[in-house]
């Protein structure tokens, strides 16, 4: 519950008498303030009273955006009429709204009885909590940044900025930014000449998402809102209803009922600009062929495609025939979005907004990537006030307090049990025959006591000789290892010899183990008796004997034990060179080299497998 400035707000229990709140003494109706304005323990006692009489800590929904609920209600204003739909998420079900006039999402007594009958509709959909995004197509404006501001490495600061402090960031000193709610949408196309502009909305609908807001705090049912701007909504949907050609500039018309949206994309379908004209009581906008043409001359592009789109009802028909006269070169299209049954083509920004592209689809360009994975189209132009959304604990606070109050539940739980248990445990250790032991007894289990200890020292003597130090098995294993068959080597003598290292006065000796390789060697062998004479060739063949025989006394990295290895080679004096098809493997005169491996292994006192010289006990 972090700091900032004084707020308070009023929440309401059903069914309880209306008392002012006093934090030390919490009520069902309260007036919830800021936690900057109590101390810790009245902080502690609010957020408690919010634990007991709201469903904020196992309802995930009240910390969730309006666009991730499973049920969703869509209003879009744009003038003369006011759309509604219902989306049920899970199911992609669309389905009609309420029917609303712009006269209740205005007025304060209205707007009112308005969310009350919202929150019965939705009662029906049996949901847990409800999503409310406002489409607002009755107003879209630019503003200009600052141009010392232009950096692109910034834009994540200005979208910050555009929030808390507007006025920081734009260029018109004498707009008053107390009255509009403005964000920042970048440009990402090359040669646009600035990295981004800001968008603009009045607050006109900012009481009807409050009192949406509080309707569900006093029903305890999350209302989550969201306000978005229609063209920017729009603009992402270009991406998979407008048919750009690669490498072919294009202007997207955005025909709403009171003004038309001009966007401007480069070659590669990237924003370069975005532009507003007012439609000033007419079907169309009167300037929109200059603004056109001025603007294509500014941004240096020819014979653009444009594409249209019809936005609304009663809009101007005979635009497309206008602009295909005036724009010869061009190519004109009226672009018509799909949109689900229950919502028409003319009002596709719910659906733009509420549905995902299919995964794995490419982005068309990178402006249609960032405007929903970076959400620059889905900016909420009307949040919640901060000092308001800081007065209730986040969801992790949540989640503690209720962890805290299972915690002491459990606790007492887990005291009554460890009491039960000592009950019981005395009850038990009261009928064990030890309780009535008899001290005479102690000389008799002593007596036991040794002779176990005797066989066991007996039995660990005689484990300890008998340990798989050294078979013959195991030997000749290491031999077919070292020099597998048909590896150019003929093995003429083969010795194993075990001795012990004997040291007086200890109860442990090692030993030392020793084979002795002799043969012959063709040309191709030599790298492998070359391998086996390094500590990394003939650790590797002892580690894998130990492996393939399950004997660790072949492992050289266990216990306290040395490897060492030693080959020696000369020209063999027999040695007969002759044609390959005429020598055998075993003729000794067509080896060219003797050779001579010793491998010595030590095992010291203190290896696991060191031989006990103690007497048997």
């Amino acid at each position: 519950m972090a700091g900032g400035s004084f707020a308070s707000r009023n929440f309401l229990v059903p069914g309880c008498s209306q008392v002012p709140y006093d934090p030390l003494n919490p009520s069902p109706v309260a007036t919830f303030h800021h936690p900057a304005s109590l101390n810790a323990l009245q902080r502690f006692k609010q957020a408690r009273f919010m634990l007991r009489h709201t469903n904020r800590a196992s309802n995930p929904a009240w910390y969730q955006e309006a666009l991730e609920l499973d049920l969703q209600l869509h209003l879009r204003v744009d003038g003369p009429s006011v759309s509604s739909f219902f989306f049920e998420r899970r199911k992609g079900l669309w389905s009609k709204g309420p029917t609303l006039a712009e006269a209740e999402l205005r007025d304060p007594v209205k707007m009112e009885a308005c969310a009350v009958e919202i929150l019965k509709q939705t009662r029906s959909f049996k949901a847990s909590a409800l999503g409310v995004i406002l489409h607002l197509a009755d107003e879209f404006a630019t503003a200009e940044l600052k141009p010392a501001l232009d950096n692109p490495a910034a834009l994540q600061d200005l979208r910050e900025a555009a929030y808390q402090k507007p006025a920081s960031i734009l260029d018109d000193s004498s707009i008053a930014p107390e009255q509009n709610s403005w964000r920042v949408l970048p440009y990402p196309a090359q040669g646009s000449g600035v990295i981004g502009t800001t968008i603009t909305l009045t607050r006109q609908y900012a009481p009807l998402l409050a009192t949406l807001r509080q309707t569900g705090e006093s029903d305890n049912f999350p209302i989550i809102t969201h306000a978005l701007s229609a063209p920017l909504v729009a603009v992402m949907g270009l991406a998979h209803c407008a048919p750009f050609v690669p490498e072919k500039a294009a202007v997207a018309i955005l025909q709403y009922p009171w003004f038309t949206a001009l966007v401007f994309f480069n070659e590669h379908a990237d924003l370069l600009l975005i532009r507003t004209l007012q439609h000033r009581h007419l079907r169309h906008a009167p300037n929109l062929r200059h603004a056109l043409t001025t603007t294509n001359a500014s941004l240096e592009l020819i014979d653009p495609d444009l594409f249209i789109l019809s936005l609304g009802l009663d809009l101007d028909p005979k635009l497309h025939g206008d602009l295909t006269k005036a724009f010869p070169g061009s190519r004109v299209e009226i672009v018509t979005p799909v949109t689900p049954d229950g919502v028409p083509a003319w009002c596709p920004e719910p659906v733009i907004a509420a549905t995902l592209p299919p995964k794995g689809e490419p982005a068309r360009s990178l402006t249609f990537g960032i405007l929903r994975s970076e959400k620059w189209a889905l900016q909420d132009f009307l949040s919640s006030p901060r000092e308001v959304v800081e007065i209730y604990p986040t969801r992790s606070e949540m989640q503690l307090l209720r962890g805290l109050r299972l915690a002491r539940l459990g606790i007492f739980a887990v005291g009554v049990l460890v009491l039960a248990w000592i009950a019981l445990g005395i009850l038990e250790v009261v009928r064990y025959d030890e309780w009535a032991f008899d001290p005479s007894q102690t000389a008799i289990i002593k007596s036991r006591l040794n002779k176990l200890t005797v066989e066991r020292q007996t039995s660990e003597h005689w484990d300890n000789l008998l340990e798989d130090r050294s078979k013959a098995w195991t030997a000749m294993e290491l031999l077919s290892r070292l020099f597998p068959e048909r590896c150019g080597v003929m093995v003429k003598g083969f010795g194993h010899t075990v001795r012990p290292d004997s040291t007086s006065g200890v109860a442990k000796i090692g030993f030392v183990k020793e084979w002795k390789i002799t043969g012959v060697a063709r040309d191709e062998a030599l790298d492998r008796l070359n391998a086996l004479n390094t500590q990394e060739g003939i650790s590797a063949r002892f580690n894998e004997i130990a492996r393939v025989t399950g004997n660790p006394a072949f492992n050289p990295a266990l216990g306290n034990r040395s490897l060492a290895v030693n080959v020696r080679t000369q020209e063999n004096s027999g040695f007969r060179p002759l044609p390959v098809e005429e020598t055998y493997d075993t003729d000794e005169s067509s080896y060219p080299f003797n050779f001579d491996l010793t491998i010595t292994q030590r095992f010291e006192a203190t290896d696991p497998l060191a031989i006990s010289v103690t007497k048997v006990p």
